[in-house]
């Protein structure tokens, strides 16, 4: 009840912003993108360039407004209310979640639609095609993996601002996506966890390439199922450490003002 009512209050915010219209673009580009350029590979690409990229730039650019909003004003809006400014933190990160939820969403539906219209249409023979399933589960990984990403880019941008936190987060995001989710202490890094448990699900290598055997970075480990579990787990400890830490500074931030 409670928490419903911050929620709301932390929408109201975004109405007269281009913050829900941005969950449906960003997964349209990439979609298009990729149907546009790799025709055969569209399947494949489609997903690989959405959470490689497109993706963990929607989530930085969301909290970069998500966070900026109070910030902005210098948190005088909020921090004269008798409200818990924990509360209002966790509201942001359950907006960023609900709409990073619906960008998945989007992303999945258009890739299932411009694929299906690709095939039977422009009588395109896809090199790999998973299947709906597993679409589908591709999608509720990549949502559960990335959870991480909204405490953690809504702290940096406190901290350094919207270009700045985009910067930082892109750079290192790009960089640990490839390299690191070929080690088998991926889990370590919440960055290399999303494209590592790609691997199985979509047979798709962190580099873009289909995962099978002699690709440059190939290893039968590589698509072992056990990885599912190890993965979404560390993913959401990673999620609610960056959580806890964040929210703890933000309300030592607006009450210190």
């Amino acid at each position: 009840g409670q928490m419903k009512k911050y929620i709301l209050a932390e929408n109201l915010k975004y109405r007269h912003t281009f913050l829900k219209g941005l969950a449906v673009l960003m997964p349209l580009v990439s979609v298009f993108l990729a149907a546009w350029l790799t025709h055969a590979f569209f399947a494949v690409d489609s997903y690989n360039w959405w959470y490689m990229g497109l993706y963990p730039g929607l989530i930085g650019i969301l909290c970069g407004i998500i966070g900026g909003k109070d910030k902005g004003k210098k948190y005088a809006a909020i921090w004269s209310l008798p409200c818990s400014m924990k509360r209002i933190w966790d509201a942001k990160i359950l907006v960023a979640a609900l709409l990073s939820a619906a960008a998945v969403c989007c992303c999945i539906i258009l890739t299932l639609i411009v694929g299906t219209v690709m095939e039977r249409a422009l009588h395109i023979t896809f090199i790999l095609r998973p299947s709906v399933t597993m679409q589908l589960a591709a999608g509720i990984l990549m949502w559960l993996t990335t959870l991480w990403q909204i405490p953690f880019c809504l702290f940096l941008s406190q901290k350094m601002g919207m270009f700045l936190m985009l910067l930082v987060h892109m750079g290192s995001y790009t960089v640990i996506g490839v390299t690191m989710s070929l080690k088998p202490w991926f889990v370590l890094f919440p960055g290399a966890i999303t494209s590592r448990l790609m691997c199985p699900v979509l047979g798709i290598l962190p580099n873009g390439l289909p995962a099978v055997e002699g690709q440059m970075t190939y290893f039968p480990e590589i698509m072992e199922s056990e990885n599912l579990l190890a993965g979404v787990t560390a993913a959401l400890l990673w999620f609610l450490l960056f959580w806890w830490g964040s929210r703890n500074y933000f309300e030592r931030q607006v009450s210190g003002k």
